[in-house]
């Protein structure tokens, strides 16, 4: 039923062996041997591996009008690649490049058939060595199709989840499996998330892609876990731009980015939690006030009974028609506040008792109180940002211990100076569980948190020396970790004579060590950023006061030495002015004898004694 219009030459067994075996076998197809439901009875089926997916909706596979028209104008110019298929469709033929085209011819042949024309073949390339490999044959599909638009991001991300299943599944080598994601143009940390991307509503991907929003894999597949959190887009934005301006590789501002959405997210659904509890218990609540002063509201915290008795949940709700609840929105937790402390005979706590009896406190009463809450929510909001904070931070230094090869120098410069200085307390956590569970992480060894002897002994015998380097910064890191940032580690040093209320400067080493993991690839967050530029205006200040003092010493210095100089003249004076001081003229000098009687007449003053009596 067929004809061609151009004469094909079948492959000759000289012309295979003389080509590589990669190159494949020339063919021409008829496309009525085409099958486009991928029946049993036809020669060429797609193949089962293909890049493009047929969908009920934005159907990839089908080819356009402009395509149809080419297709029956000049026919199939590039030949599509064929690989043979193995199992229930042995001795079928699997399209694995060129499907579009092969549909088209396939119409345009299926339309000349009924009335009468001729059409013409399909040049094909039957490539035997893709048989049974289908993370190969996946790959060379892909690299067809990744950059054509034709082809959605849903193709893209299905099929590298099932790139990923086979490499996984057949346990690809590892310089493979780099080699297959390279040649699809992604990493093989993109491959690994490709399962992740292929969940996602083909509605989300679209989205992104008219809004110009390039989110590589592992980026897309962070988004859609937290992309119903409010700003999530322009907050991974920022980060993804801030990594690309820094040039970091280890994607430290998004992870931060991911880690404080990740947080959002859950308190969200904390507040959710609590808010269906609290309609559970028929709980009377009223929307959270940032500032209290404004409301006829107050929280029970802040309250005193007529008789001046702290005011309990239980209690208040038992004796109050006013009891009610609200939600703190950042630290998902519900207060508990009388709706009109004034008219249910409340007064605010350290107040003093007005004459009309309402217990209001006085402007100056007023905003010491408001200052006290707003440090009491600040303690509560940073506490709970820098624990946020700890996981991503402690994840960053696991992942720079995992690290291939020897370590940079700037880790062997910090881990060397850290030991040296010994100004660390570290020798008390080294052994002790704590420790040891922090440096099990950041190597990524659970045996050694089991362990109840000694670590050290431990690390040596199971750490090859090429891995020295690494063992010592866990190490260092983790008495970093253990010792300079607790949770109140962003509020200063608690001061050991007034107590931790009272608090001194951020501590040295608090800064040094996150200003060092920052400039190892780590996104540091808010309360992070606001902790090192405290010790960094900390430490000019310090510095302006080392200063200061010693221009007051060198002032007081310079006062002392003129005062010395002063005396030194005036004592000097003083012996020039003294008789037979030094320098003095025997004829010029007055001698004052010391007595009331009058001199001798005709005797020279000062010439009383003999001669040979003066020395």
């Amino acid at each position: 039923m067929t004809a061609t219009q151009t004469k094909q030459t079948e492959p000759t067994p000289e012309n295979d062996a003389a080509e590589p075996a990669a190159f494949g076998r020339l063919v021409a197809i008829d496309p009525l041997d085409f099958d486009p439901d991928g029946g049993t009875e036809k020669l060429v089926i797609v193949d089962p591996y293909n890049h493009r997916k047929k969908r009920e909706e934005g159907d990839t596979t089908e080819p356009d009008a402009a395509l149809i028209a080419s297709v029956e104008e000049v026919g199939v110019q590039q030949a599509i690649i064929l690989r043979p298929q193995e199992g229930e469709r042995d001795g079928q033929l699997g399209i694995v490049i060129g499907q579009r085209r092969t549909l088209a011819a396939y119409r345009v042949a299926s339309a000349a058939a009924q009335e009468g024309r001729e059409y013409r073949k399909i040049p094909a390339i039957i490539r035997d060595d893709l048989r049974g490999v289908d993370d190969e044959a996946l790959t060379v599909s892909m690299v067809e199709n990744l950059h054509r638009r034709q082809a959605s991001a849903q193709d893209d991300v299905d099929a590298a989840e099932q790139l990923a299943l086979l490499v996984k599944a057949k346990k690809v080598p590892k310089a493979r499996k780099r080699s297959l994601a390279a040649a699809i143009g992604r990493t093989e940390e993109e491959l690994d998330a490709a399962h992740k991307v292929a969940q996602m509503d083909a509605e989300t991907l679209e989205d992104l892609r008219e809004e110009e929003i390039e989110f590589d894999w592992v980026e897309l597949g962070d988004y859609d876990e937290v992309k119903d959190v409010s700003n999530a887009q322009i907050t991974l934005m920022r980060a993804k731009a801030e990594d690309e301006q820094e040039g970091n590789a280890k994607r430290g501002a998004w992870k931060t980015a991911m880690q404080e959405l990740r947080a959002k997210k859950a308190r969200t659904e904390q507040i959710e939690t609590l808010k269906a509890e609290l309609a559970g218990k028929k709980v009377n609540t009223v929307h959270w006030v940032w500032n209290w002063s404004y409301s006829d509201a107050r929280p029970l915290e802040e309250l005193v009974s007529k008789i001046g008795m702290p005011m309990s949940e239980q209690g208040h709700g038992e004796t109050c028609e006013g009891h009610a609840a609200t939600i703190d929105p950042d630290a998902a937790e519900v207060v508990w506040l009388c709706v009109d402390w004034k008219k249910h005979g409340h007064r605010i706590a350290g107040s003093t008792q007005g004459d009309d009896g309402d217990g209001e406190p006085g402007e100056e009463e007023a905003a010491k109180a408001e200052a006290e809450r707003e440090e009491r929510r600040r303690v509560k909001v940073n506490n709970l940002a820098w624990r946020t904070a700890r996981d991503g931070r402690e994840a960053h230094i696991a992942e720079m211990c995992a690290e291939k090869g020897e370590a940079p120098a700037a880790v062997k410069d910090f881990v060397m100076r850290t030991l040296i200085q010994g100004d660390h307390h570290y020798q008390h956590f080294l052994g002790s569980n704590e420790h040891g569970k922090l440096v099990a992480r950041f190597l990524g060894d659970e045996r050694l948190a089991r362990l109840s002897g000694d670590i050290v002994t431990a690390l040596v015998k199971m750490t090859a020396s090429r891995r020295y380097w690494w063992v010592l910064f866990a190490v260092v890191a983790a008495a970093y970790e253990a010792e300079h940032m607790r949770d109140d580690a962003w509020r200063g040093e608690p001061h050991y004579h007034f107590g931790p209320s009272v608090r001194g400067g951020i501590r040295r080493h608090t800064a040094e060590w996150i200003t060092f993991l920052a400039e190892h690839g780590y996104g540091l967050t808010d309360v992070e950023k606001e902790t090192v530029a405290t010790a960094e205006e900390e430490a000019k200040a310090e510095a302006k006061q080392k200063a200061d003092r010693e221009r007051r010493d060198q002032e007081l210095e310079a006062e002392r030495e003129a005062e010395r100089a002063k005396r030194e003249a005036e004592k000097a004076a003083a012996i020039q002015n003294t008789p037979h001081g030094d320098g003095a003229s025997e004829e010029g000098s007055d001698t004052d004898t010391g007595t009331d009687e009058p001199e001798a007449p005709g005797t020279p003053a000062g010439n009383g004694q003999e001669e040979d009596g003066q020395e």
